[in-house]
């Protein structure tokens, strides 16, 4: 018997160490832990940004391509396709720009916005797309960074334009995009007589040659942590970038032609990679119509909603909020919409709920993962999707690999298991401009981007991400996550929106502290919210405390500046 007991004992030693040389032998092999596509990878085509944009214009040059919600300017197809060219023109003649230089542009949206972009592009030079809210200390660090000689913007910001140039000691040319019947200051000149006038030199502009490694936009991140860097974009990350977009399992718009012509509400900022690449030129390539706004505005929002043909709507999470629990939104609002598409930060299932109850008839939610540096595109649910996992945001896109690893140790995890993701794709950008360390830090040597988001791939559902990793809150070494306390508090009746942050505390380390912003004319106490969560929740998750208030800080994008909160109230 003790032989017998002996040599079950050595087996299963044998046994156990055979698994732990399997389990130490795969750590080291990503690719199994490697997430890919289930649909083929991409081939990034070899032409000119210009030409895959206008490659299908022909069936709608007349159609109207953008129109102003304010001003109710329009531009059609051919008028937005000469305009570019004029600029582009003007760009090299008139400015004397050579292809690498930087472009600045500070606009909000309009139908000028794109002219003067993909007239950059077409011109060879570089576009940094700057914010048009910005400050005299924001503006000069971007500008500081990239050294732009043009300059792009309204007369709104021409004061804090040329004082910011100056204190970066950046000399540049500044065009308006105004009213021609009103004065602009000396030495500024008008947009319109550099696009809008002239005609294009395409003798001169088909000798512009860049290279698809070349820069062609530096955007910069919504800088939650730190200040923004500048993100370099490359043609080819755009031509793959348009390549994706357009597979059929996510393509959401159809080319346009003289029956039918795809609308939408263009809110979405085009200075943010989002409202850039998949507002601009995802949809510009198939001859939509978008309706800009300069400005978010809930009630030009839902005026457009009723009274344009809307069929496509792209929105964030705090839209999605306004649309299933704005008591003015119903069923008319949403009469020829075909697909919501939301992006830019999580939202929770409920929120996507709410939205298709008050719809009445059948609409495709899809949500989408992308980031600045991933050219805004990773992750989307495809089309025709069923049993859709509302609280997921998609499944990989044509040519794009997910990892998950440990946020300390920078190990790969088994696929389900938490941990930050990681991102290797077409659309990965080259690098943070003028910052090689950042770079580094960011970049793996096998080309994966580390998002710094955490989350998990649950195969047959999708993405999920549960938060960023600096925003995690340690209760006595547990971690929570703000996103999943904000879905929940946004599920009570009475709960307009809400933001959670970590705060110090005296027994567990940290708590979470939430802000909430009531429904109008509804009315809760702090011990009832904190009671709502507790009901649901691990006790360790529970909102330790409540602060109501009227707005919480937000990027353009929608994603909660949690800095700014313990900022202002922490």
């Amino acid at each position: 018997m003790q032989n017998m007991a002996r040599k079950l004992l050595l087996r299963e030693i044998k046994n156990l160490k055979w698994q732990r040389k399997l389990s130490t032998s795969a750590v080291f092999r990503n690719e199994d832990f490697i997430i890919r596509s289930t649909i083929p990878d991409i081939v990034v085509p070899k032409t000119r940004f210009i030409d895959r944009l206008w490659a299908d214009s022909a069936g709608y040059k007349n159609l109207v391509a953008l129109e102003s919600a304010e001003t109710k300017k329009t531009y059609t197809y051919a008028q937005v396709e000469k305009n570019t060219s004029v600029f582009a023109t003007s760009l090299l003649k008139k400015f004397g720009l050579k292809p690498g230089d930087v472009v600045a542009v500070m606009l909000p949206n309009c139908p000028e916005f794109p002219v003067v972009a993909f007239g950059s592009f077409q011109a060879g030079c570089v576009l940094t797309t700057v914010n048009p809210i910005y400050k005299e200390f924001e503006l000069k660090h971007q500008i500081t960074i990239t050294e732009p000689k043009l300059f792009i913007t309204i007369p709104e910001c021409h004061d804090i334009v040329s004082k910011s140039l100056k204190a970066a000691n950046i000399q540049a040319k500044i065009v308006l995009v105004d009213n021609p019947n009103k004065p602009v200051p000396d030495g500024v000149v008008r947009y319109s007589e550099v696009a809008e006038s002239g005609e294009a030199d395409f003798g001169l502009l088909d000798k512009v040659e860049r290279k698809g490694d070349d820069v062609a936009c530096i955007p910069f991140s919504s800088g939650t942590t730190g200040l923004p860097k500048g993100v370099e974009i490359t043609f080819d990350n755009i031509l793959a970038g348009m390549e994706v977009m357009h597979q059929k399992e996510n393509c959401f718009p159809h080319v346009a032609n003289s029956d039918f012509q795809d609308i939408l509400p263009a809110f979405l900022p085009f200075f943010h990679i989002y409202g850039l690449v998949i507002g601009l030129m995802g949809h510009l390539s198939k001859g939509c119509k978008l309706v800009t706004m300069a400005k978010f505005s809930a009630s030009m929002y839902l005026d457009i909603l009723k009274t344009q043909q809307t069929t496509l709507l792209y929105i964030v999470p705090p839209v999605a909020i306004l649309l299933g629990k704005h008591p003015d939104v119903n069923e008319t609002h949403y009469r020829s919409v075909r697909h919501i598409i939301c992006g830019a930060a999580p939202l929770a299932g409920s929120d996507v709920e709410a939205i298709l109850q008050k719809s009445k008839r059948p609409i495709e939610f899809n949500q989408g993962f992308g980031m600045t540096e991933t050219t805004s595109l990773g992750t989307s649910t495809f089309k025709g999707t069923k049993n859709v996992d509302f609280n997921a945001c998609g499944v990989p896109m044509a040519s794009v690999q997910l990892m998950f690893a440990d946020p300390i140790t920078g190990k790969p995890v088994p696929v389900g298991q938490s941990g930050e993701m990681y991102i290797k794709s077409p659309t990965v950008m080259k690098g943070y401009h003028k910052n090689p360390k950042a770079t580094e830090e960011t970049m793996t040597k096998d080309g994966f981007f580390k998002t710094g988001d955490m989350g998990y791939f649950k195969p047959g559902a999708g993405l999920f991400i549960t938060d960023r990793i600096k925003e995690l809150i340690k209760v006595k070494g547990m971690q929570v996550a703000p996103a999943e306390l904000e879905s929940l508090l946004r599920t009570h009746p009475a709960v307009q929106d809400a933001a959670v942050i970590g705060v110090p505390h005296e027994f567990y380390g940290e708590a979470p502290k939430a802000f909430i912003i009531r429904k109008n004319g509804l009315k809760i106490t702090e011990e009832e919210l904190q009671d709502f969560v507790a009901s649901k929740v691990a006790v360790y998750k529970k909102i330790e405390e409540v602060m109501f208030v009227d707005e919480i800080p937000k990027t353009a994008s929608g994603k909660i500046l949690r800095k700014e909160l313990k900022k202002m109230y922490a």
